[in-house]
């Protein structure tokens, strides 16, 4: 089983804004409503992968019902913690003629001590041998940083594979348990690793010290400049892909969740890597934080060119 912890779910709210102006009237071309999150971003690719996955983590307030609602009308099993307080809503903000991306997220709810042991339960319940479990995203400002490492040490000795996407503290404490994959982007990789610039091979040097520190597998994306693949035995490296850009929000839950379709179907680390890259394109073509599908990656894939380093 695959299971996707969202500890600070969102109602994605993408605002389609044709030169967008600060401090002057805008007028909305098109609007859009998007449950998101990043663990619920990745079952949502995961379903269109036609994967099954369980959600969980924390809901509450007028999002609850809908959040579920439109869980159960994807098919995407879910075992959310009800929380008192309401479930954040971020705005998206897309200028569709100078091309820049505008993201206005808010903290997130107060969760109480007593929800948050109901949700370790929870979690603790649900794992089982052999189970991918994804944790990803932020947390609000109650939730202790070091919950991330809490929860994989909990999935590691329940003997599941854990993948860690996540930036800051969470993210520094998380790999004290070593997850067996992380997937950073350059500037969560750049502020965990103290680097002070974006060169390839210190990039590549910075994964090298996390695997040696016990994390089995690094996957650096890089934007539009592709990604770096670093596992026990390879380097691998490929460039981004020329595609039509709607919205980057989504981009690297995708890429996690062609992680998780790797493990399943056993590719390769080449072959993981095409995917991958191919997965994040196809996200960044569609609106708001919609599900790219197995089809539109098959149209990428050939074009991803992958080089190992010696």
């Amino acid at each position: 089983m695959v299971i996707t912890v969202t500890l600070n779910p969102a109602l994605d709210k993408t605002l389609t804004i044709e030169n967008f102006k600060l401090g002057a009237v805008n007028r909305v071309s098109n609007i859009r409503y998007d449950i998101g999150g990043k663990g619920i971003n990745v079952s949502k690719v995961l379903k269109n992968f036609n994967v099954d996955s369980v959600c969980t983590g924390f809901l509450g307030g007028i999002w609850e019902s809908y959040f579920i609602e439109e869980l159960n009308n994807r098919k995407i099993s879910s075992k959310f913690i009800h929380i008192n307080e309401s479930t954040r809503t971020n705005t998206k903000v897309v200028d569709s003629v100078n091309k820049v991306y505008t993201d206005i997220n808010e903290a997130g709810p107060s969760i109480k001590n007593k929800e948050l042991e109901d949700f370790i339960k929870t979690f603790s319940d649900l794992c089982k041998k052999d189970d991918i479990v994804v944790l990803s995203g932020g947390v609000s400002p109650s939730v202790p940083s070091n919950i991330y490492g809490e929860l994989i040490k909990i999935a590691k000795e329940k003997g599941a594979v854990t993948i860690l996407d996540a930036e800051g503290e969470l993210l520094e404490k998380g790999i004290k348990e070593k997850p067996d994959i992380i997937k950073p982007n350059i500037h969560e990789l750049k502020k965990l690793m103290d680097l002070d610039e974006e060169k390839e091979e210190t990039i590549i040097e910075a994964s090298k010290k996390l695997i040696n520190y016990g994390i089995k597998k690094v996957l650096v994306s890089l934007g539009d400049k592709g990604a770096v693949y670093v596992t026990e035995n390879k380097v691998l490296k490929c460039d981004g892909l020329k595609v039509t850009v709607k919205s980057t929000v989504g981009a690297g839950d995708s890429m996690v969740a062609a992680l998780v379709y790797s493990i399943i179907k056993n590719f390769s680390d080449e072959y993981t890597l095409k995917f991958a890259n191919a997965s994040g394109a196809a996200s960044v073509t569609l609106e708001g934080t919609e599900a790219c599908t197995l089809e539109q990656v098959d149209k990428l894939i050939d074009k991803v060119i992958v080089k190992e380093e010696q």
